[in-house]
């Protein structure tokens, strides 16, 4: 007994699991509400913080059946401010990544791609904020660079996020396209990724009652995240993505760093 607290040490398992929950409750609305403004932002912002509670196979499980409740939401009240033909085009080079990043996940250790990719990502985004243009991103090369980095960092760190959201940044898509675009995108990919994560037996069933248990709250962020989309200027939301690829980018590039230390 700890005299200084009155509790038991160490903490009793129940105590650990019920902290955990409420970090993950958290986690999700915080994300949710990131998804529901930018489109955006469920693995962004969850992946790091749920990787302090939980093992990074459970994070991606969790973080990949929300962007399906969560993207089907936002997808629902901004499917005509998608640009669809721009989704199509990111999607078949997405798919390939998606099952070479699986591949990954199963044979490597991800701590070492979170790295590299949380600093290519966080350099990318000051220069954008600093209106850099980034070579490349108004063609089709660079619809097929995001598209396979997305697809392969979604099965092996559950960061797809990044390379779309500099894409769509780089060519300053206007807000309310930018949401549509790229929820529409992450829908698409929830599936795919659940399909190639399931075909490499990566898919842990015992997991689904704690992401189905999430839902709620990420539904209520995305709710107060949509509220708030009309509220910003086009200025204002592309600081906001910007600083959401640099705060996410830093934070995994963080985490991976004291895991590997």
């Amino acid at each position: 007994m700890d005299p200084a607290w009155g509790r038991t040490f160490p903490p009793r398992v129940e105590d650990v699991l019920s902290s955990s929950l409420l970090v993950a409750v958290f986690v999700a609305f915080l994300s949710g509400s990131v998804s529901g403004l930018t489109g955006f932002g469920l693995a962004l912002i969850g992946v790091p913080l749920l990787l302090f509670v939980y093992e990074p196979a459970t994070v991606v499980v969790l973080l990949f059946v929300l962007s399906v409740f969560i993207n089907v939401a936002v997808v629902w009240d901004s499917w005509h401010d998608a640009d669809r033909r721009l989704v199509l085009s990111l999607l078949p080079p997405a798919a390939v990544g998606v099952f070479v990043g699986a591949e990954v996940l199963y044979y490597a250790d991800p701590l070492y791609i979170r790295l590299g990719v949380g600093i290519v990502v966080v350099f990318s985004a000051l220069l954008l904020l600093r209106e850099v243009r980034i070579p490349g991103a108004e063609g089709w090369f660079g619809t097929v660079v995001a598209g396979s980095t997305s697809g392969m960092l979604s099965t092996s760190t559950g960061l797809a996020g990044p390379p779309i959201v500099l894409l769509l940044a780089a060519r300053r898509i206007p807000k309310h396209a930018f949401r549509g675009s790229s929820a529409l995108y992450f829908l698409a990919m929830s599936f795919v990724g659940l399909a190639a994560l399931a075909n490499r037996g990566l898919l842990d069933a015992a997991q689904l009652p704690l992401a189905l248990a999430l839902v709620p709250s990420a539904f209520l962020g995305k709710v107060l995240g949509t509220a708030l989309l009309n509220r910003i200027s086009d200025k204002t939301f592309r600081t906001v993505t910007l600083g959401v690829v640099i705060l996410t980018g830093t934070l995994g590039a963080a985490t991976a760093a004291w895991a590997l230390l």
